[in-house]
Parts: C-alpha cells; structure tokens; sequence
C-alpha cells in the first residue's frame, strides 16, 4: 500500500470520467478508468448531440474522447467496482476479485437506470419498459409511446422518438418550452397493464385517473446516483448524491465525483466534460505534475 498501482483511478468512463482520465494522463499521471461497459457511458446511446459547434452523435463523441483518452496514456479497463475503501492510498476492488490501489480516485458512475415505483414494474422491463430512446425508439414505429419525466434529459429523449415511434406522450410537470409533435399530460403513471408486453398506463393527476394507451414507457424519473459502493461516511444529499466543491472534490480530500453522480449536476455533456477538467487539475495539483 506504500506504492500505489496508479496515481489515479477513474470509475465510470462516460464522458466526465472520460475527461478526467485524459487531462490527468496528459499531466504525467499514471491512470487507469474502469467501466462495468463499454467505455462511453450514455453516450452510445445518443444519436446527434447540440452541445458544441459541431454536431456530434453519442457514438461519435464517445469514440473520440475514448481515443483521447488512450493516446494520453490512460489505461482502460472494465470491471463493476464493488467496493472503495482506504483513504490516499484507494483500494478500488471488482466484482471478479481484481484489487487496484490509488492516490486519488475519481467517482465517475452516473446514475442508474430510472424507477416508476410500481410493484409490477419488472414484469415489464424490456416488454415495454425501456431506457434508451435512441436502442429501442424504433421498435415502436407507429405505436404509441410515453417518456416518464419532463425535465431536459426527457425532453431530449422524447424529441429523439418522435423521428422514431408513433405518437410521444410526456407525462410529469409541464416543461418551459413544448417541441412540436409531443402530448404533455401532467401526472405521474401509478400503473401498467398489458396481457403480451405493455398496452396502456393509468395516469394520475390529483384525484383524477385517465388509462391511455401505450406501448412502451422511457422511464426517466426515479434515478439514483450509481454509487452503491462508497463508503457511508462519504458526505451526500437527501437524493443520495455526492456532495463535492467547486474542484468537485468530496468530503474525502482525494476522492473526487464527477458528472450526473454529484449533487447539483444538470445531465449536460457539456456540464460532464468541465466536472471532468475541473477534478483532473485540482488532483494535478494536489498530486503533482510528473512531466
């Protein structure tokens, strides 16, 4: 434990994981990003992003910050972490018994996939139930299809199936601005019905239920921070995300948190990317430059 494996190990390669990666490898860090997937995260479930000057599609943008990522001298690996444990030195431990210690280690695991709440509701995953607009929107041409949630990470997916399935129905609070082709009802789905996959949901809006049809729900309400595997002292809010500072350093000095897993994060590429600079620099500066 006196001589770490790396200087850094990054947990989560989406976009801000990504990032971090790559500005502390280019410092002359020694760094490795691990990824329960492939590297990319969401992304590769995106088709055209709006974020930058260019337009980009998910896969794209995840191909280049991957490439950037290697070439800088950041070692990909892929393992679920299971466990977090020490303090400068990490111990960071996966699901397969693999051990990797660290000076500092970056939280970078997003969130996980979105809850209605409903007792049935696994019944019903992947028979209806679904996450990615883009993987499974066109499985549904033609057919009614419902995006639980109306914050902008759905407001973006719902405009993503109106080019793919039938009619799009938001149901959550009513969003500032409404894009053509999109039914807003406000509510929230409080059940699921269908004999072969899903036929309908019931909405309630106050004392009031409407049954409408649909033959899949984008869940996209009821994400919590994938970070099952940090230790319980670490500091959170209510919701269960990180609490960070402006470095995105968390109540542990070494351990930082990046991205969609920390409090106050807005679901932006472009929000994921600075999160990701930020944290690479503050631990350059706390670790040392090496070139």
């Amino acid at each position: 434990m006196d001589n770490p494996s790396y200087d850094i190990v990054v947990i989560g390669s989406g976009p801000a994981g990504l990032t971090a990666a790559t500005e502390a490898a280019r410092a002359g860090l020694k760094c490795l990003c691990l990824d329960k997937l492939a590297p990319g995260g969401v992304l590769i479930n995106l088709n055209e992003l709006h974020d930058f000057d260019e337009i980009f599609t998910g896969t794209q943008m995840a191909s280049q910050l991957t490439d950037d990522a290697v070439v800088a001298g950041v070692e990909i690996g892929f393992g679920e972490v299971v466990k977090l444990t020490g303090n400068s030195p990490w111990t960071v431990e996966t699901a397969d018994g693999e051990r990797h210690t660290a000076r500092a280690v970056v939280i970078a695991t997003g969130l996980n996939k979105g809850r209605l709440g409903l007792p049935n509701e696994d019944e019903f995953e992947g028979r209806g139930l679904s996450h990615c607009a883009a993987c499974d929107g066109p499985l549904y041409a033609g057919l009614p299809v419902v995006v639980a949630g109306a914050d902008g990470w759905a407001a973006f997916e719902a405009h993503e199936l109106t080019g793919l399935a039938g009619k799009v129905t938001v149901i959550g609070n009513p969003l500032a601005e409404k894009p053509a082709g999109i039914d807003f009802i406000e509510g929230r789905i409080v059940a699921l019905a269908g004999d072969d996959g899903l036929q309908s949901v019931t909405v309630e809006a106050g004392t009031t239920r409407n049954t409408i049809p649909a033959s899949a729900v984008f869940v996209y309400v009821g994400q919590s921070p994938a970070a099952e595997f940090l230790p319980d002292s670490l500091a959170r809010d209510a919701s269960g995300h990180i609490v960070v500072d402006a470095d995105g350093r968390t109540s542990a000095p070494t351990l930082f948190a990046v991205g969609d897993v920390r409090a106050g994060g807005r679901q932006y590429l472009s929000d994921a990317i600075a999160d990701g600079q930020r944290a690479a620099q503050s631990i350059v500066a706390t670790l040392g430059n090496t070139n």
